[in-house]
This record gives structure tokens, sequence and C-alpha cells, in this order.
């Protein structure tokens, strides 16, 4: 581990609002790693109304290379950005307050953006999950980069890794999407030629939501965003596959005997959240 003032080669961004049951896991994964790189992490508290800045204050305390900046709670999408902007090194890694860092991912992270401009860690879901919540969304988390219809792949923002360069040309996070925005991020870069390389060795324990309630609202997120992303890359003359709204549905009412198995609710719930979110989002266009 690093512990010194030293000007650091990589700088670890956090978001954090309301994080106070989780951050300090994962500040004390982060803290754990095992490497002789200088560090930095910049936790952005976005207007945080439970313990999350105390918490931090008291990690800040302990190590030098730990600071906190305040957020305007606008959103995630500003709050990487303005941990971004605080930030100082040469390479930049974005992760959740939720999750945690396994062993040898700064490592990992810091040798790949060493040689890639953009890079997309490895996510794994088993260790902070419970079984019923696993297949809301498969396994396609653990396989590899997102991949948007087949069309270019992209990072999860919870393990992302940019050199500061391409944060210079591309720009930051768009503010104003409330989901997706790592998608358009990777979108950006792909359209101004910028390689996704995959750091399966740099692993991050990702947390899903585990009450129905977090579920629909997180499926809901991400069904809203679905045409607006659609419409955009159209519109950037990208040939995107139109979503087939009827077999979604059709798949909704098949799978209604699954509710009676926990996980068969939590899955139910996260995906017809998903389908009313995009077809709300489309017609309201």
């Amino acid at each position: 581990m690093n512990t010194s003032a030293d000007t650091p080669v990589i700088s670890i961004v956090i978001a954090a609002r309301n994080a106070g049951a989780t951050i300090a896991a994962q500040l004390d994964a982060i803290c754990a790693q095992e490497t002789a790189l200088a560090w930095e992490v910049v936790v952005v508290d976005d207007e945080s109304t439970d313990g999350t800045r105390s918490i931090v204050d008291d990690y800040a305390a302990k190590w030098p290379n730990i600071r906190m900046v305040s957020g305007r709670g606008l959103g995630v999408s500003a709050a990487r950005n303005a941990g971004i902007k605080a930030s100082s090194a040469p390479a930049v890694v974005t992760v959740d307050a939720d999750d945690v860092v396994a062993q040898g991912w700064l490592s990992a992270m810091a040798a790949a953006l060493s040689e890639s401009p953009l890079v997309a860690g490895a996510l794994e879901i088993r260790y902070l999950n419970p079984e019923r919540v696993l297949e809301t969304r498969g396994s396609r988390l653990t396989l590899g980069p997102g991949s948007y219809s087949g069309i270019f792949q992209f990072a999860h923002s919870c393990n992302l890794g940019v050199q500061r360069r391409v944060l210079d040309t591309v720009g930051g996070f768009d503010e104003s999407l409330t989901a997706g925005e790592d998608i358009e991020f990777s979108y950006r870069c792909w359209r101004g030629g910028i390689n996704l390389a995959y750091a399966e060795s740099a692993i991050v324990h990702y947390r899903y939501r585990t009450t129905l309630r977090g579920l629909w609202r997180q499926g809901m997120a991400y069904g809203r965003i679905r045409p607006l992303l659609r419409r955009r890359f159209s519109a950037d003359g990208v040939s995107v596959p139109p979503s087939d709204s009827a077999r979604a549905c059709i798949g909704i009412i098949k799978r209604m005997p699954s509710l009676l198995t926990g996980k068969g609710r939590a899955n139910w719930v996260f995906n017809t959240a998903g389908v009313i979110g995009e077809i709300a989002s489309r017609e309201r266009s």
C-alpha cells in the first residue's frame, strides 16, 4: 500500500450520495491494495444527508492521499466530473461508493492504462449479492466489456479507467443523463477512434440493488435512457436496431409465474421496470 504524498500516477474518483452504509468497505479495499504506485482518492460528496461525510473525513485524517470535495447535488455524472476536475494524475479511474475493489485491482488497472487510453475493468457479482438477485441481469456483466447492440463496446462507470488526455479531448460524462452516461461516454470515445481495452485482472465486486423498490427504480432508469441514446446515436448516423416492445411485453407476461419465488420476483421486477421505462420514454418523445 502507498501512504505517501508523492505525486499520484493514478486518481480514483468516487461519487457518493448517502453512501454511509457502504463507502467504508470500498475505502478499506482501496487502502489495502498491495502496490508501490502513488495514488489518490477523490470522493465527491453529492449533498449526502447521512454519515457519508464524517466517514470520509475519518479516512482523510489517516490517509493523506484521500480527500473529499463537495458536489452540487446534480447527480452522479456531475459528481464524477467534479472529482475528475479535482484530481491530478494522468490516469483516472471511476468506481462506485457501494462496490468493493478486489486485491490487485489498482495495479492491474494502472498497468492497463499505461498501454491503453480507455479501459474497462472486470466485474464480479457473487461476493456482495444474495443469490436471489443474481439473475436480474444474468451473467453478461461478468463476461467482458458492455456491448451496445453489437455496435461498440463500453466500459461500466463502476470500473472505468481513462487517460486524462482522452478526457481533455472528448470531455467528461454527460451531466444531462440520469443513466447510461458510461455508454454515452464510451460512444464518444469510439467515434473518436479511441480503442477500449479490457482489464480482466482489474476486478470490482459489483453490488446489485436488493430490494424490489430499488430494483424497480433502477430498471426504470435504465429503460428510460434507451430511447434517448438510440435517438442520439441514430442522429449521428449510426444504424441502431429498433427495440421490440411487443416481444418484451409478451416476455413479461410469460415470466409472471416466476413471481412465486424470491429470485423470480427480483428478475421480473427489474426487467419489467426496464420495459415500462423504455415504452414511457419513447411515447413522451
